[in-house]
């Protein structure tokens, strides 16, 4: 019995050689487990028609996968925002799509997951990156959801750390787990300007500039080069999502 969705972002450049095998390598391991695809679309170009209709019918070939395309550019903030709801768990694995999941003759990768949610009810990252990591929907909404004044790529992982340790007087649990490997490419939108990799240099400046403010004495450093303080507010979003939670039963 699966108690985690998966939710995976990606974009057309990384269809072939990622997503595909990806997606196969899930599927071998747990052919029933929930896969929410989160499809993005390009910043200037118009979507890809051949994309569109090559990935929806490669992802028709699998059981319990539910595709959502984005015909322009969003976030990765608001990517994952809306896969983690989407998905039917409390638990997500959110993947990026360039990860190879392993397996040998005794367990794998997702072995691996489903049997640390048995003992462990909190989101954590896996290995040390937000390229893999388990995430509880409550904890989400307790924390606040990953914030999508992030525009581009980049520093929403951060932030999102930074404020559950504000939240919780904790940072979230680091787990090592085998049989996963981060690819770490660099196939990414020409579309944006860059600033770290494949980041964008907006969501560095907004971080920088706007959000947070570097300190001497006091604040937290987090995953952030120095110790900062939280200067804007955070907006709230998604506000009726707990009122769904709570009432879906009743309908």
């Amino acid at each position: 019995m699966n108690s985690f969705s998966i939710v995976i972002t990606t974009f057309d450049k990384r269809f072939d050689a990622f997503l595909k095998p990806l997606i196969k390598q899930i599927k071998e391991q747990k052919p029933k487990i929930e896969v929410i695809v989160m499809i993005n679309g390009p910043i200037l170009e118009k979507f890809n028609e051949n994309y569109r209709k090559d990935i929806l019918a490669f992802l028709s070939e699998y059981e319990a996968v539910y595709p959502s395309i984005f015909p322009k550019f969003q976030s990765l903030a608001k990517i994952w925002n809306r896969g983690i709801l989407n998905a039917t768990h409390e638990y997500s694995l959110v993947l990026n799509d360039d990860v190879v999941l392993q397996k040998n003759t005794n367990t794998s990768f997702l072995d691996g997951v489903q049997e640390l949610l048995s003992i462990n009810q909190t989101t954590f990252t896996i290995n040390g990156s937000f390229s893999h990591f388990v995430i509880s929907k409550t904890e989400l909404m307790e924390v606040g959801f990953f914030d999508e004044r992030l525009l581009g790529l980049g520093e929403e992982d951060g932030d999102f750390f930074w404020r559950y340790h504000e939240n919780y007087k904790h940072e979230i649990l680091n787990i090592e787990i085998p049989l996963i490997e981060n690819v770490h490419s660099d196939l990414r939108d020409e579309g944006y300007k860059k600033g770290i990799r494949t980041a964008s240099l907006f969501n560095r400046e907004f971080i920088l500039k706007q959000k947070y403010q570097s300190v001497m004495l006091g604040g937290y450093r987090g995953m952030f080069d120095k110790k900062v303080k939280k200067i804007l507010p955070d907006q709230e979003q998604y506000p009726y999502e707990s009122f769904y939670l709570n009432n879906i039963d009743k309908l």
